[in-house]
């Protein structure tokens, strides 16, 4: 089972990253708009299913913007980025 450790401390950290992607939300739109969300952002990160970290797909909104999670989200495979 060495596979099973990791899994387990991946899903303890999406759960902890969800809590603090949560807080985010409770901001006010101005100072998403400041640090470069947008409530819509955090919403669908937040629908994405519990296994899944949504502060990855926020970085990952931050540093390549929509086009990019639109091919994320449309199945298209994701380029590397030297930001992330």
């Amino acid at each position: 089972m060495p596979g099973f450790l990791p899994f387990l401390l991946h899903l303890a950290r999406a759960a902890r990253n969800r809590q603090r992607v949560v807080a985010l939300s409770e901001l006010d739109d101005h100072l998403m708009r400041d640090i470069g969300l947008q409530r819509a952002d955090v919403i669908a990160v937040l629908a994405q299913p519990r296994h899944r970290d949504p502060s990855r797909m926020l970085k990952i909104l931050c540093c390549h913007g929509r086009v990019f999670v639109e091919r994320v989200r449309d199945g298209f495979a994701p380029r590397a980025a030297s930001c992330c």
